[in-house]
């Protein structure tokens, strides 16, 4: 089987098409260990669905004892004791192997199968390797998860436009020898640029070992369970007010030609034989489809017009007539 995904403002869309060949079937299993937390009242009620949250360890709990896994941060609380409201997940990583997003995609994708998992409230946090790790998966799966929360963790700061509408809470320990918190600032810095609202929290006397106090916060708990999976909503523009937007437009490669009309309360972009509605979400920003990680934002005035769309990557078409 071969898959095609056609990105465009008009092909959101999957589709596949066999392929015919003298194959054999085979069968990979991927096996990933982890701690399982259920909270009270997951038995007794076999309808009631819960919020989860996925941790992800520091490098000095890999391997293949799962006991490891609880020296540190939401397993450690835990075995101690500590109840929480949510399913509670803790995979291991294999000794000398740092996250891999794909992998941890596959436990998702078996999780919400076999538990009563509130899809709207999946949550993902971790420390050290596993605050690189939730940068990752989050940057590479965006608007999975309703909440990130990274500690003392640090990626690729070029990317994390893609976490614009993902609520994120990131810590840090000023005095961290082993992850400097440089790490952390530029990822939080660059985020602030498509998300303000992100929130960041350095303890000044703090090694590296932020996650102790950072899981023990009370408040943590209470603004991430308040975040729900982002969805677009629609808002009511006047038609007069989205015709400002028409045009012919281009993108930067000069292969793309978009045309875009003023409908009623929505943006019409036809590329070829392909109509598609743009619907708003703000006074220039626009969507596709609710639950869609994809936005268009117009910019610029009169012939200087342009929009980008943020997608897996952000690609700009420039207005090059009326």
């Amino acid at each position: 089987m071969k898959r095609l995904f056609l990105i465009s403002l008009f092909l959101i869309c999957f589709f596949s098409r066999m392929v015919s060949a003298q194959q054999r079937h085979e069968k990979l299993i991927i096996e990933s260990n982890y701690l399982l937390y259920l909270p009270e009242g997951y038995q007794q009620d076999s309808l009631k669905k819960f919020p989860l949250v996925l941790f992800l360890h520091g490098s000095g709990e890999r391997g293949n004892d799962l006991e490891k896994v609880k020296i540190n941060g939401l397993p450690k609380l835990v075995e101690a004791g500590r109840k929480f409201p949510f399913i509670l997940v803790s995979p291991q990583a294999h000794a000398g192997e740092g996250w891999e997003s794909k992998d941890l995609m596959r436990l998702m994708r078996s999780l919400q199968k076999k538990y009563r998992i509130d899809e709207d409230r999946l949550y993902l946090t971790g420390l050290s390797m596993g605050g690189f790790g939730s940068w990752d998966m989050a940057i590479k799966y965006p608007g999975l998860f309703a909440a990130v929360i990274p500690v003392c963790g640090g990626g690729d700061s070029s990317k994390v436009w893609l976490m614009r509408n993902t609520p994120t809470w990131a810590f840090h320990g000023a005095k961290d020898d082993a992850v400097p918190l440089k790490a952390s600032q530029e990822m939080v810095e660059a985020l602030r640029h498509h998300n303000p609202a992100v929130k960041f929290t350095v303890y000044p006397d703090a090694g590296h070992d932020s996650w102790t106090a950072a899981y023990n916060t009370d408040s943590l708990y209470t603004w991430m369970l308040s975040q729900k999976k982002f969805k677009y909503s629609q808002i009511t523009v006047a038609k007069e007010d989205l015709e400002r937007y028409q045009g012919y437009y281009v993108n930067s490669l000069k292969n793309d030609t978009i045309k875009v009309d003023a409908g009623s309360g929505v943006l019409i972009g036809t590329m070829g034989n392909h109509r598609l509605e743009i619907k708003p979400y703000q006074e220039h920003k626009f969507f596709i489809k609710e639950n869609e990680p994809v936005d268009i934002v117009f910019s610029g005035k009169k012939r200087k017009q342009q929009f980008v769309v943020n997608n897996e990557r952000q690609d700009v078409y420039k207005l090059i007539k009326k």
